[in-house]
């Protein structure tokens, strides 16, 4: 999708999770491969960790707003409170109201920030699959039922066009109502 919207000649900044880990790591290398490397155009302003924390990614955006003159126009977020850091420093800035911000986990905030326009897409890694997946694993190789478990769960992209899909899977699980 940041392929399709990202305007040329765009800035960015990159908040990562913490150093070595791997989902921080697989994250940034997979917007490495599929952005940055095919959108050369667009101009890396800000790069640093924030290590998962929003507070930490509120304070990199205030310095990257302040050292910038033009207004950065992507948050390439390896998760989404970290987005959700940067958004919230640029909230009342009128600069800002157009920022291309993306990221990853699917969170009932990000889904919020989505639906308030704010927060352009996250990507679902859906914890409450996750968990039911883990005990019926656990139940079945504790008991002999299976002795290999290999399984996938989907991570959609979830933008405004269809945040109330994910609105629905937090409201099932009491996140949201």
């Amino acid at each position: 999708m940041a392929l399709e919207v990202v305007p040329e000649g765009a800035t960015a900044v990159i908040l990562r999770g913490p150093a070595g880990n791997f989902h921080a790591d697989e994250r940034l290398k997979a917007w490495n491969a599929e952005f940055f490397d095919k959108r050369p155009d667009v101009k890396v302003v800000g790069d640093d960790y924030a290590n998962w924390n929003k507070d930490e990614a509120m304070a990199l955006m205030e310095d990257w707003v302040t050292a910038n003159e033009q207004p950065i126009g992507l948050i390439a977020s390896m998760n989404d409170n970290m987005c959700a850091g940067a958004l919230e420093a640029v909230k009342d800035n009128p600069d800002y109201a157009n920022v291309l911000s993306f990221g990853v986990d699917g969170t009932a905030e990000a889904c919020l920030l989505i639906e308030e326009g704010r927060m352009t897409a996250t990507c679902l890694q859906n914890a409450y699959e996750l968990a039911e997946l883990l005990l019926d694993s656990a139940h079945k190789l504790l008991t002999g039922e299976e002795t290999q478990i290999d399984t996938d769960v989907g991570n959609p992209l979830y933008t405004i066009d269809n945040v109330a899909e994910l609105r629905e899977i937090h409201v099932k699980a009491g996140a949201l109502q």
